[in-house]
């Protein structure tokens, strides 16, 4: 059974931050069973005689299993004694880890937080007393332009450890309490390491009630968006950039090939979402886009079937890859008018009406019920004028010939004609 909640690439390279301790050392082995060989990373601190044993261990683990690994040595590295060693710890090893990332032009980076990191991150946010979006940590977040993967946060320190014994997999039973004098918050062993059960179970419940509101809202959302398969601009715009990004990740990963975004597409996506254009296409992998249909993005596959919108500003001719039209002489036997103009061609989407036999029906009903193709349904026109009202819209049936005076070709390939 899997246990980490992430969908890989395996064309994809992924950095794993691993100290030798148990947390760490479970997480690179549920990597493994997922498929994936990633990029190890350790960083030795010198804070103890066994950090060189830890090491050597872990070189030969990695020796045995085929995996490279990459190794930071803060003794070479400028070490002022009068700075917060926590502060300069931290920022060592992300420059480290961001280092490796572009080195490995990685999809990911993994660090095995547990359920001590969450509460720990909880309590210092509680002490701040600033206002918070998202109380905890998040398990996909960016940072320094990686995308960070946190799957181990409902496990706690004891899970780990056992699932480490379970399946035979090495690790150093004292790291914790070397990364606690060295590189953690005095939190953890001051409060943390002395909760007891029900304490420890009173704080999650905090979490999870500061976050309720929030969780529902992403609970709708991924719901909303596996029923319809397309999301709503509006609602993950309202996310923390660490929602948005993770929300968008796993949207993505319902596509039927395995794309890996990196943050750079993310802010390029997030641009999209929030351009005025009200169509627009941004491209995954291979034949894969996103398109931004008004207010909702969707996955489609075929270049020839993406949205598109032009503008006609005055009566005359227009040519496109899907249709061509001339109304340099009007188009009044459409029901189109001088005063409609400028005139907006587009795709139609679900929201669209047109009154059809003295009726109010959606578009993409109508088109249905005359027995359109699907291809011909992602392309066929609808004609909108200035005030954003639907004036015309092209009659479909098989066989059909244009009776109209005014030219407008739809680009049909023979076999749906």
């Amino acid at each position: 059974m899997e246990m980490l909640d992430f969908k890989f690439d395996k064309e994809a390279n992924y950095i794993d931050a691993v100290s030798y301790g148990p947390d760490s050392m479970a997480l690179l082995d549920m990597i493994q069973k997922a498929g994936v060989k990633p990029i190890v990373c350790f960083v030795q601190y010198h804070n103890g005689h066994d950090s060189l044993d830890d090491e050597q261990h872990l070189r030969q683990y990695c020796k045995e299993k085929g995996l490279v690994l990459e190794v930071c040595d803060t003794s070479i590295l400028p070490h002022d004694p009068e700075d917060d060693y926590h502060s300069w710890s931290r920022e060592v090893r992300y420059s480290f880890f961001e280092a490796m990332y572009k080195k490995y032009d990685a999809a990911a980076l993994f660090i095995a937080h547990q359920q001590d990191d969450l509460i720990e991150t909880y309590l210092l946010q509680k002490q701040s007393e600033k206002k918070i979006t998202h109380y905890g940590l998040s398990k996909i977040s960016t940072f320094q332009g990686m995308i960070v993967a946190r799957p181990l946060l409902n496990y706690t320190k004891e899970d780990l450890r056992e699932y480490d014994l379970e399946n035979h997999i090495p690790f150093s039973d004292d790291l914790s309490d070397r990364e606690d004098k060295f590189t953690r918050h005095p939190i953890r062993g001051e409060v943390i390491n002395k909760l007891n059960e029900v304490e420890r179970g009173q704080i999650l419940d905090e979490i999870a009630k500061a976050n309720s509101e929030k969780i529902s809202f992403l609970q709708h959302i991924e719901t909303d968006s596996v029923k319809e398969q397309e999301l709503d601009i509006r609602s993950i715009m309202a996310l923390s950039d660490d929602e948005f990004v993770e929300t968008l990740i796993r949207f993505v990963n319902n596509s039927p090939v395995r794309v890996t975004l990196s943050p750079a597409k993310i802010r390029d996506i997030r641009k999209m979402c929030l351009n005025s254009e009200p169509n627009m296409t941004y491209k995954l992998k291979d034949k894969f886009y996103l398109v931004k249909e008004y207010d909702t993005i969707s996955i489609e596959t075929d270049p020839d079937e993406l949205p598109y919108t032009y503008t006609l500003e005055k009566p005359g001719k227009l040519r496109t890859d899907t249709f061509d039209l001339d109304f340099s002489n009007g188009a009044e036997d459409r029901g189109i008018h001088s005063e409609d103009y400028p005139l907006t061609i587009r795709t139609a989407i679900p929201s669209d009406v047109y009154i059809y036999g003295g009726y109010l029906v959606p578009v993409r009903k109508m088109y249905k019920e005359a027995g359109m193709p699907a291809r011909l349904l992602a392309i066929w026109p609808i004609f909108v004028n200035k005030d954003g009202k639907i004036i015309y819209v092209p009659r479909y049936k098989k066989g059909f010939s244009e009776y109209h005076s005014s030219v407008l070709n739809i680009h049909v390939k023979n076999e749906e004609k």
